[in-house]
């Protein structure tokens, strides 16, 4: 299937879920996200903060679990500049105020810049849905494939509410970075196996 017939389809799928139903699957990812034995090697990680209308996983519980017990992990998150289709980053505590811009995307209104990105260790990535190859369809401006290719070290980690495309994405490209992981409410997918 093509990107874009995936995007549209699966911006319908998570519409339609339930309040429960999407509550039951971002406590299912949270969990599992939690208790993975990888966060023990993570000093900087970066996360999105969800934008709830369009019922995007949620990780605000995990977000407080990390502030509360894993105080060897730094948290980042990004502020949108659509007018050059980047990313900007910035620490994120307890302290943080947030807003939403104008396209209800929760942004950071911190001033400083965090510039390491060759020091994060991992990324959770939101996304509409991803094939078992590890490639995965987002909003389509390339934001995370852009911001992706800054930091190689990072773990890519998709975030998911719903499991694998058993077909592939059919119209992936050079610029499509994949995934390392990506988390559902069912399971953990691997494709961090060596690339040949």
């Amino acid at each position: 299937m093509l990107k874009r017939e995936i995007r549209e389809f699966y911006k319908k799928k998570r519409q339609k879920l339930s309040e429960l139903e999407w509550l039951t699957k971002n406590r299912a990812i949270t969990d599992r996200l939690f208790h993975w034995n990888l966060l023990e090697k993570v000093s900087y990680l970066h996360l999105f903060l969800p934008i709830t209308r369009q019922k995007e996983p949620d990780l605000w519980s995990f977000i407080y679990q990390v502030w509360e017990e894993k105080p060897h992990i730094t948290l980042l998150v990004s502020r949108t500049h659509p007018e050059t289709n980047s990313l900007s980053h910035y620490i994120f505590t307890e302290d943080t105020e947030i807003h939403e811009n104008r396209w209800g995307v929760p942004e950071p209104l911190s001033t400083e810049t965090f510039e390491k990105l060759s020091e994060i260790d991992m990324v959770l990535i939101p996304l509409l849905a991803f094939d078992t190859q590890g490639y995965r369809v987002g909003y389509g401006k390339g934001f995370y494939d852009r911001f992706l290719s800054e930091c190689p070290k990072a773990l890519k980690v998709g975030i998911s509410l719903f499991e694998a495309l058993q077909e592939p994405i059919s119209d992936t490209n050079e610029y499509d970075v994949k995934l390392d992981f990506c988390i559902t409410p069912l399971q953990l997918y691997d494709f961090s196996f060596p690339k040949s």
